[in-house]
């Protein structure tokens, strides 16, 4: 088993990473054996350090094992899916978390909510949320998702950081700072996209890769929305398309606010753009974090 070169080039980054890739495929194929696996082949690589095996197990059913940089991340995602239980995601069946392995329910991976128009995709996602956003359980060690507003190295950063205006940095601010008084928290998916919302022959459309965190169900709702938007922004309407789509996700999820969901796309916007090294996306962070600005009713 050869890892793809695509995970080789991330792992690259350090040398910890780099023999943990090298060494993934004895991991992989010791997981083959003790969990009684038959390798059907790769599946598209997950985020960051990651790798996903199509198998099925001894009895024939299909599943995912993913392979992963074992960290606090993997223990994070296994916890989280444990207290989902396979309600609104893939089903955990096992895990190694000593060497970051989990086995996981398959999905169709050609199909996720990006095959659908965006009002169906909204319908479906929102269901999903429903079903995901749960009372964290007792004793927790999730991140809470406050940890995006209280970052003081990032609010030094927003003061210094040349090249965007000033409107959007103190935007940011404001925006963290209303944030702070969040209603009661729940347990968050963490990157909810249309990507990460796949075909289920047992649900009709689950979950997949979360980076698990408690705190306000805007959250999830600004990723949602975000990536709803990335088509529009800067085309002729897109403010009106941005009133639109946070109108009828707050339709669909009654206890949300536009304005919360706003505040977040906010700060998380603004900080995709102090982080980005490319100029082309940096400048696609700040044309979408204008618009969310200019749509302010402040």
């Amino acid at each position: 088993m050869r890892v793809p070169r695509a995970l080789q080039e991330r792992a690259r980054r350090s040398l910890a990473s780099a023999e943990w890739a090298a060494g993934l495929p004895f991991v992989l194929e010791g997981a083959l054996r003790a969990w009684s696996l038959s390798f059907e082949g790769f599946l598209p690589l997950g985020k960051e350090l990651s790798l996903l095996l199509a198998v099925r197990t001894a009895t024939g059913e299909r599943a995912v094992l993913k392979g992963s940089w074992p960290a606090a991340a993997v223990v994070d995602e296994a916890t989280a899916l444990s207290c989902w239980a396979g309600n609104g995601c893939a089903l955990l069946l096992d895990a190694d978390l000593e060497r970051g392995l989990l086995l996981l329910e398959r999905l169709d991976p050609d199909r996720s909510l990006r095959s659908r128009d965006d009002r169906a995709a909204l319908v479906a996602a929102a269901s999903v949320l429903r079903k995901l956003w749960t009372t964290p359980p007792d004793g927790h060690h999730f991140r809470d998702a406050l940890v995006f507003c209280r970052d003081p190295v990032l609010d030094l950063a927003t003061r210094r950081q040349p090249g965007l205006e000033r409107a959007l940095l103190d935007a940011r601010l404001a925006s963290a700072e209303r944030l702070a008084t969040s209603p009661p928290a729940v347990l968050l998916h963490g990157d909810f996209h249309r990507g990460n919302v796949l075909a289920s022959t047992r649900l009709g459309w689950a979950a997949v890769d979360p980076c698990p965190l408690v705190g306000d169900p805007a959250f999830d709702a600004a990723d949602l929305a975000a990536d709803l938007l990335d088509d529009y922004v800067g085309q002729a309407g897109d403010r009106q398309r941005l009133e639109q789509v946070l109108a009828f996700l707050c339709q669909l999820l009654p206890t949300l606010e536009i304005e919360r969901i706003r505040q977040w796309m906010i700060v998380k916007r603004v900080a995709l753009a102090l982080d980005d090294r490319d100029h082309q996306d940096r400048e696609w962070d700040l044309t979408f974090a204008r618009l969310l600005c200019e749509a302010s009713p402040e």
